[in-house]
């Protein structure tokens, strides 16, 4: 039986701006190109849907001109909302991207961040699905109670649903105790190279930065399920079976925007369909390869040319 992929994240709206370089405090620059396009948990939302696998968002949307262009790009997607409307407009993010295709985010708090805390208590889930579950959900108060009431419910009931915790850079300043109770799911810990680096120091855990087999293997230890993503360098995936290393494809990246949600909305998408781990592996980082050589956030390749490099 094929599960679902269920996004209990943040939607938003992705200003994008294409620069030579970030401007030193007190600078001025023009950007050689800007769009404007649903972006944050859409980008994810979309990549699963290049799978084809049946999705759903969780997370709140507002009202509004952003929230209205949100719920018309996810239904474009085949993406149902079964989410709580929200105060406000959805809120956006200014996604400025260098000469060197690296990206700098600066974010607003819109309707996203303001759902009830029971917004996940009726949100039925079976033990075919992969729940993805976003770190940005830990850095208010109400996303944050929602997210662990759902945690501590599908904990209890032994959901046997797969977890996808994409830790995002709010793992260096989210409260420990909401990370112990993701935890307790027992989730996949998904990571890149710097968010590694972060939860190794808050958890007091001495690793040799550069070395992501062990850096993996030491946050698996305490963690359990662990995936660091290293970008060109591939992939270290540890858990009690060991660890296994999956390299990346080869590309000439242009925009890495987006790369780290092709990439677990392609894995989340995989493990729903019943693919084994290690396939789906390498399916997610052909994908967050593949969508660095495209301009914007939502760029994850097709299945058809996900296919053609694994």
């Amino acid at each position: 039986m094929m599960g679902r992929v269920i996004h209990t994240g943040q939607v938003v709206i992705d200003l994008t701006l294409r620069i030579e370089a970030i401007p030193e405090p007190g600078g001025d620059v023009f950007a050689s190109e800007s769009s404007m396009a649903v972006g944050g948990g859409f980008n994810v939302l979309a990549a699963a849907r290049r799978l084809g696998a049946e999705t759903l968002y969780a997370g709140p949307l507002g009202e509004g001109p952003f929230a209205e262009a949100a719920r018309e790009a996810l239904e474009t997607i085949g993406v149902d909302h079964v989410g709580p409307v929200a105060p406000g407009d959805q809120g956006y993010c200014v996604a400025m991207t260098d000469a060197r295709a690296e990206r700098t985010f600066i974010s607003t708090c819109g309707a996203e961040t303001r759902g009830p805390v029971d917004t996940f208590d009726h949100l039925e889930v079976s033990g075919d699905d992969v729940v993805y579950l976003s770190g940005y959900s830990l850095a208010d108060e109400a996303s944050r109670t929602a997210l662990e009431r759902l945690a501590g419910r599908l904990t209890k009931a032994r959901a046997g649903c797969t977890a996808l915790f994409d830790v995002s850079p709010m793992v260096g300043s989210v409260p420990m105790s909401s990370l112990e109770h993701l935890g307790a799911l027992g989730p996949v810990w998904s990571l890149n190279e710097r968010e590694a680096g972060l939860l190794a120091g808050r958890l007091g855990l001495r690793v040799e930065i550069g070395d992501h087999g062990a850096v993996c293997e030491t946050l698996a230890s305490r963690l359990g399920i662990v995936l660091v993503r290293a970008g060109a360098s591939g992939s270290w995936f540890a858990s009690d079976d060991g660890l296994i290393r999956t390299p990346s494809v080869s590309v000439k990246p242009v925009d890495t925007n987006g790369a780290g949600d092709a990439h677990s909305g392609v894995l989340a998408a995989a493990l729903a369909r019943g693919v084994a781990l290690p396939v789906a592996l390498r399916w997610a980082n052909a994908a967050g390869a593949l969508s660095t050589t495209r301009r914007g956030p939502a760029t994850c390749p097709t299945e058809k040319e996900i296919m053609a490099v694994v």
